[in-house]
Order: structure tokens, then sequence, then C-alpha cells
């Protein structure tokens, strides 16, 4: 019955979340981010190329773009059967991968930390305030991003089960898990031996 609604939904999804901010921002500083440190146009990329300013912007803008589109499907589709939140999943899921794949870049992007965080503000807000109380800890703890990230991502699966939100939210974990681990695939490798980066200044 509301089958076109999630053909739209992802669809739409997908694009907005192709539009980087990060590589915007860089293009515009003369810079190929995507040939840039890590290749990454994510915020934690953008404060090691072009400043922390710089960064702080990006990660903002990163996590708008996962909040706005979550809470204006949320709020704009009837909550019959938890649709609003079954659609509102799909489209955070639309999001991390042109935010991860953008059409617009040869199907190159961010790691999706930021527009995640954004996106689960809007529909599993007791998730994400324990995902970045663990980001905290972690990080000044190892002063690792990555660790902090992949930690924050894994446990919104165990938490989005804890606090009982419907079953679409812990399949959207899921997936977002899985995109979020491939984009750090080689900061996996890294950690694994032992080389990876770490942020010597304060964050």
């Amino acid at each position: 019955m509301y089958w076109h609604w999630y053909i739209i939904i992802i669809l739409a999804s997908y694009f907005v979340g192709s539009l980087s901010f990060g590589a915007l921002l860089a293009r515009i500083n003369g810079v190929d981010i995507f040939s840039s440190g890590s290749g990454s146009s994510g915020a934690t990329n953008i404060k090691r190329t072009l400043g922390g300013s710089a960064g702080s912007l990006v990660f903002a803008l990163d996590f708008l773009k996962g909040y706005v589109p979550s809470l204006v499907i949320a709020k704009n589709f009837p909550g019959e059967n938890y649709l609003n939140i079954r659609l509102a999943a799909l489209g955070l899921i639309g999001i991390l991968l042109g935010h991860s794949f953008s059409i617009f870049h040869k199907f190159r992007g961010g790691k999706g930390i930021a527009s995640t965080m954004g996106g689960l503000l809007a529909i599993m807000p007791n998730t994400l305030v324990i995902g970045i109380f663990l980001w905290l800890v972690i990080f000044h703890a190892t002063k690792i991003v990555s660790m902090a990230s992949l930690c924050f991502a894994a446990s919104t699966i165990l938490t989005s089960y804890l606090f009982s939100y419907p079953k679409n939210c812990i399949v959207c974990s899921i997936i977002i898990n899985g995109i979020i681990f491939w984009q750090h695939r080689t900061n996996i490798v890294r950690l694994m031996n032992g080389t990876e980066y770490k942020f010597t200044k304060k964050f």
C-alpha cells in the first residue's frame, strides 16, 4: 500500500546524502579532499586538511543533513504501525548511502558518523545519547577517532534493542553498521596493526 513512499524516500534521501559539504568546502579552498589525507570528505579529514574550524563546520552540516530529512519524514507521515519511524529509518539509510557513496563524486564520500548522529537524534535519541557518551569516553582514552566511531556505531544495535525501538530501527542500525564498518575498513586494518592515526591536539 505504501510501497511508492519507500521508493521515493530512499531515492530522495540518497540524493540529499550525496551533497558533500566537505568536498565543496575543500574545493572552495583549492583542495581535492579525495586526494588528501585519508581521502574522505568527512569532518575528521577536513579537520586534518583544512583545520579545526572547517572540520567543525562540516561536522555540523553533515549532522544536519542526517537530522533534518529524518525529522521531516518522521513528523509528516502517519504513525500507524510505526510507518513514520520505518520511513524515517529508511531515509537515514538513504542519506548515509549518499553521503558515503555520492553520485556527484564518483561514489566517494565520508564515513557517515556525523550524518548518522543527526538521523539518530530524530528517530532514536536515547540511542544517540548513549552512543555519544561512549564515543567521548573511548576517544579521550585513546585519541583515536576511528575506534571511537566504530564503537559508537556498534553500540546503536544494542541500545536500539534495549530501548525497545521498533524492529525497523534495529534493522536500520544493523545496515548503518555495515556501511560504517565498510567505510572504515582501512582504519580497521591500521587498528589491528597498531598504526592508526591519533589526534595529538585537543579535538
